[in-house]
């Protein structure tokens, strides 16, 4: 059986669940999360699925570590760096 699968069963998912995930997901970047997680789950290796979202492997592999420890919450995005958010102070004469 596919490893992956295995992992989804773990986390009480099966393939149905993570397409839902991948499309109800709150921000781009969950949802390509997700959708990496799905083409694993249909039999795609870490290399084809990197490929086909233009990603490095290394990055399905820790996304793929983050879910095989910490489930669903592993798949989430959290903005960090970049720019602040406009302040409302900005149109405030000097």
């Amino acid at each position: 059986m596919n490893e992956i699968l295995e992992i989804l069963k773990h986390w009480q998912l099966d393939m149905k669940k993570v397409r839902e995930r991948m499309y109800r997901a709150p921000t781009p970047r969950e949802r390509e999360r997700w959708h990496a997680l799905w083409l694993l789950g249909r039999g795609g290796t870490v290399e084809e699925v990197a490929a086909a979202l233009e990603r490095d492997v290394r990055t399905i592999g820790e996304w793929l570590a983050n879910f095989e420890q910490q489930g669903p919450s592993g798949m989430s995005f959290e903005q960090s760096g970049g720019s602040p958010p406009p302040s409302i102070l900005h149109n405030k004469p000097l």
